[in-house]
């Protein structure tokens, strides 16, 4: 009964930190209709067929307090060709722009669509087409307004502070985002969540018992349980949510199994001792430079950091390309027998990305022990051969079944192995050309911190190199 009381008394404080204050909801709708009215008026001058609507969480009233991001479309009349479509986006984007007087930058998506600063909020002005059903989508953000209106359709006053709540949890324990750099819950996941579940501590409930691959949510029950084996071949994911308005689309398809699991942790946590710190964002101190020499000293390891320097582009291209250089640069590492024991990725989101090696020991021993093929094998004569004729410190020689020699080692230290094979590793595209230009610079330990002058990057140093969940001492 006292944990049932202080799980209420933690939720109804919860609702008044998640509910924007009339204040700023008037802030918002002043902005939105400012902006609205000058897409309207430059459509108008034009003569174009099309109409503005406000899409996304402002639309459907599921914002949080601090939200900056407002998502304005401008929908085409469905014969209007793509050529079209992208020239006059991005131009009425520039004309609003100029008329408002603001900041902007191209973005993109499958299109490219113009984003203004306008008063301290970030607006994406979208070209789209507009449709009325999955069977009409043309490009993939056409898919937006029909979400718009699911989630309206579903939803009300009640159900709407549960997803506030939902999407504020998220945010704090570091799951809530689509893009490729988080790889976590979509705002428009947590609202299909909310409505499937009823309630946040119902989403939490289920949550709890979540397994990666076994769970399927399928709101408008598009298919029969005997469907669910091919549901789960055909999207290959941990996490699959049937999105309501397009059955052939899985809505949770950006979750990672990272992400998946620390929700489910998370989830059992909360309920099993609530604390509104899981509504409040944690706060993170740069990490100083005696803070990462003294931890150095006391694990032993070494930290190496790559700095790459790159040409511009949208967040997620750049974490794409950035995930893969990660993964292949491990490989190298393992396959020359660096222990990588803790690693990660930093970016502006623009044109710099750092990547961060804790490894066991930057510099390695001179030689090696290597094993061959089993004795008697097809390959035993080449590699007999190989190694008697030099190359071998030590051996041939056999230990149980196989040959073995004591070989010197090829490179001994990590940045000299970077270096000398890195283009070699499978390096994406931007971060292979930026290495063969010369772009890329390398630091050692303490150094890291020297890397770029970045607040942000101090306080993801910080969440690196000790990767505690703060929510899971509360």
């Amino acid at each position: 009964m006292q944990v049932n009381k202080r799980l209420v008394d933690v939720l109804n404080k919860a609702r008044e930190l998640t509910s924007p204050d009339l204040q700023e909801r008037e802030k918002v709708k002043r902005i939105v209709n400012e902006v609205v009215q000058a897409l309207r008026v430059v459509i108008t001058s034009h003569k174009l067929d099309a109409i503005v609507e406000v899409e996304g969480s402002i639309a459907k009233d599921t914002w949080l307090p601090g939200n900056k991001d407002i998502d304005i479309f401008i929908l085409f009349n469905k014969k209007t060709s793509i050529e079209e479509l992208r020239y006059w986006g991005l131009n009425i984007g520039y004309e609003v722009a100029k008329k408002l007087n603001c900041d902007y930058e191209e973005r993109y998506a499958e299109h490219p669509y113009l984003r203004i600063i306008y008063k301290g909020y970030e607006v994406d002005l979208v070209p789209s087409y507009e449709v009325k059903s999955s069977d009409e989508i043309i490009t993939a953000v056409d898919r937006t307004r029909l979400h718009t209106r699911y989630v309206l359709s579903k939803t009300n006053e009640e159900l709407r502070s549960e997803i506030r709540l939902l999407k504020k949890f998220m945010r704090t324990i570091g799951t809530y985002g689509a893009e490729i750099k988080v790889g976590g819950f979509s705002g428009y996941l947590c609202e299909l969540l909310i409505i499937y579940y009823g309630s946040f501590t119902k989403v939490l409930e289920a949550a709890s018992n979540w397994r990666p691959w076994r769970v399927i949510i399928d709101l408008e029950r598009h298919y029969n349980e005997e469907d669910y084996d091919k549901l789960r071949k055909a999207f290959k994911s941990p996490f699959i949510v049937i999105d309501p308005v397009d059955k052939t689309r899985n809505a949770a398809a950006a979750v990672t199994l990272q992400k998946f699991n620390e929700f489910v942790v998370a989830s059992r946590t909360f309920l099993n001792k609530p604390s509104i710190e899981f509504f409040v964002e944690e706060t993170i101190a740069p990490l100083s430079y005696d803070e990462l020499k003294r931890e150095l000293e006391i694990r032993g390891t070494s930290t190496l950091a790559l700095k790459f320097e790159l040409e511009r582009s949208p967040p997620d291209v750049l974490w794409g390309q950035l995930n893969r250089t990660l993964k292949n640069l491990l490989n190298l590492f393992k396959q020359y027998k660096f222990e990588v024991i803790n690693w990660g990725a930093w970016s502006n989101d623009r044109d710099v990305a750092i990547l961060l090696f804790e490894l066991s020991d930057i510099k390695l021993p001179n030689v090696e022990l290597h094993y061959g093929p089993p004795v008697g094998s097809p390959k035993e004569v080449n590699f007999l051969e190989k190694y008697l004729d030099g190359g071998a410190i030590a051996g041939p020689f056999i230990l149980g079944n196989r040959w073995y020699v004591i070989r010197r080692r090829r490179y001994t230290h990590a940045v000299d192995l970077i270096l000398k094979r890195g283009h070699l590793a499978g390096l994406a595209k931007r971060f292979l050309k930026s290495f063969k230009e010369g772009k890329v610079k390398v630091y050692i330990n303490e150094n890291i911190l020297e890397a770029i002058e970045s607040e942000d990057y101090l306080k993801y140093l910080r969440k690196w190199l000790f990767k505690k969940y703060h929510w899971l001492s509360l």
